[in-house]
């Protein structure tokens, strides 16, 4: 597919958080693959915006950081459900913490690896009340 192709289906699966592209970020596209934004610092590297194969592009992300020295990697889950995505990527919750506001924190761990992951609350939807994760990981 095409960018643009690879677009039209990530704001069809994300109507509440369309992609807008943010020159922070440095854009990378395969067409078998889709498309990654990446924001390295000298701490962390940051995944924005991603349509398409996110394993792919979280692999070749932490590779990418692990050869400059970074350490831990981020992401913002804009599909609300940190358990779902941890599995994706092969970690078990191995903790759940109720915070005073009702939201939850999650903390797991790489079943492989056995490098930590966390996601905590980052903001509510104000259409549907929906709460998004910022997500982080040890690479």
């Amino acid at each position: 597919m095409t960018l643009d192709e690879w677009i039209d289906l990530y704001n069809s699966k994300n109507p509440h958080d369309k992609f807008q592209r943010d020159n922070r970020y440095a854009l990378f596209f395969k067409e078998d693959k889709g498309f990654c934004e990446v924001l390295m610092t000298k701490r962390m590297a940051f995944i924005g915006q991603l349509g398409g194969d996110a394993r792919y592009w979280k692999n070749a992300v932490d590779k990418a950081a692990e050869k400059a020295g970074i350490h831990h990697g981020g992401t913002i889950n804009i599909r609300c459900n940190p358990p779902a995505y941890f599995r994706l990527f092969g970690y078990k919750v191995v903790k759940t913490e109720l915070l005073k506001d009702g939201a939850t924190r999650y903390q797991a761990i790489n079943k492989t690896t056995k490098k930590m992951g966390y996601a905590s609350p980052a903001f509510k939807y104000k259409d549907d009340g929906r709460q998004a994760f910022y997500i982080t990981w040890d690479i």
